[in-house]
């Protein structure tokens, strides 16, 4: 797949700018600061409705327009080829209609955001997919020396993309875990309802199960590409695997990690019962997994260089590209955010080298000094300046 058209009318630098693309690999140099990011950051929105920067909605949106007008809307729309058809995305932001009529003087700083797909107003999650797009950027230190909300959060980005059944079981887990959550706190408090948790429980086993197995699966796919890349990469002979731990009794081996079912996660809530109600919260759960990151049977985090961190941050984003295509048999977009200056020449030309072999690449730089002559002799060349795009 590949994005034919984007327009960013009101986001963040770009006042008005629409571009007409091809596949192939797409050079975007400019200053610090100049806009490169938010380009990259609106094409990822698109593919998950969120910022991979952990922004405010209302960041998204142009700082002078939010202070100039009473309705402040930004949009993004693009075309999306994919191998068998043509999509429309046009996602709107704004401020809700309620606050710009009263005119507060502290407006809330909520954003409303509005979806449409080939013209039909959709939900977020019925966008979700339609482009997927594969995001690296230094800030991917971070699945390894983050938390482990980070390294979930990145499991879900990734599975979401592909897997609308993972998306579907995943809303669900999270909107009954709330549910189950509250209704602990009732009983600790009145002593009552205990009966509407075999319920609760039975429907949170039913998403808990959906979601392990297919994360299991996905980090074992996962584990086994990026260590193909890490192997030619890394010198040193590291063994790089990538395991699940799941946030299940110590009991269950995860070393031998086999299909669980609705039952057996029911057992695992009512057993851990007691425990939950004296803590009003839910122990066991995907909501508290984690995942391993290890260089020969070490933790990366605590024990790799951060030359060799950076490798596998890298091996990771090109083996869910791979996996991503794998399962759809449709590639997705690949965007490289200033990534270059982070390894030397001879693991430069690797990357590129394998990033050249999906369908759409941008890759962002400052200048041209860190960048292979082969990639820019076969790149199409953009250069951003003050909110301005223009092709070379």
């Amino acid at each position: 797949m590949h994005i034919s058209n984007i327009r960013l009318k009101k986001i963040r630098t770009f006042e008005d700018i629409e571009l007409n693309l091809t596949n192939g690999i797409h050079l975007i140099t400019g200053n610090n600061a100049s806009g490169k990011t938010n380009l990259l950051e609106s094409m990822h929105y698109l593919a998950t409705t969120k910022s991979i920067q952990n922004r405010n909605d209302k960041n998204f949106i142009s700082w002078k327009i939010m202070q100039e007008s009473a309705l402040p809307i930004g949009k993004i729309s693009a075309h999306i080829n994919t191998l068998d058809e043509i999509h429309e995305i046009d996602m709107m932001f704004s401020k809700p209609i309620k606050e710009t009529i009263a005119n507060d003087n502290e407006p809330s700083g909520k954003i409303t955001k509005n979806f449409r797909l080939n013209g039909i107003t959709k939900k977020a999650s019925e966008i979700i997919g339609t482009l997927r797009a594969i995001y690296a950027s230094p800030n991917d230190m971070q699945i390894i020396l983050g938390t482990p909300a980070e390294r979930r959060k990145y499991l879900d980005i990734l599975i979401s993309q592909y897997s609308k059944k993972y998306l579907k079981n995943l809303q669900k887990y999270n909107r009954i875990i709330r549910q189950r959550n509250s209704l602990l706190k009732q009983i600790k408090h009145i002593k009552k309802r205990y009966d509407e948790l075999d319920y609760w429980d039975s429907e949170l086993a039913i998403a808990a199960s959906e979601i392990i197995n297919l994360r299991s699966e996905n980090i074992n796919q996962l584990s086994a590409r990026a260590k193909f890349h890490y192997e030619i990469l890394d010198n040193k002979n590291k063994d790089l695997k990538i395991s699940y731990r799941p946030a299940l009794p110590q009991t269950f081996d995860t070393t031998k990690m086999i299909q669980i079912d609705k039952d057996y996660f029911i057992d695992i809530l009512q057993k851990n019962r007691p425990v939950d109600l004296r803590q009003s919260s839910t122990v066991f759960g995907p909501h508290r997994d984690d995942i391993n990151i290890d260089l020969s049977e070490l933790a990366a985090n605590a024990y790799g260089s951060r030359g060799q961190q950076k490798l596998i941050t890298i091996c990771m984003r090109l083996a869910e590209a791979h996996l991503s295509n794998q399962v759809t048999n449709d590639q997705p977009i690949l965007l490289l955010d200033d990534i270059l200056s982070e390894f030397d020449e001879e693991h430069r030309n690797y990357i590129v080298e394998h990033a050249a072999n999906v369908e759409q690449v941008f890759l962002t730089s400052p200048d041209l000094s860190n960048v292979p002559k082969k990639l820019i002799d076969r790149s199409i060349q953009f250069n951003i300046n003050d909110g301005n795009i223009k092709q070379n």
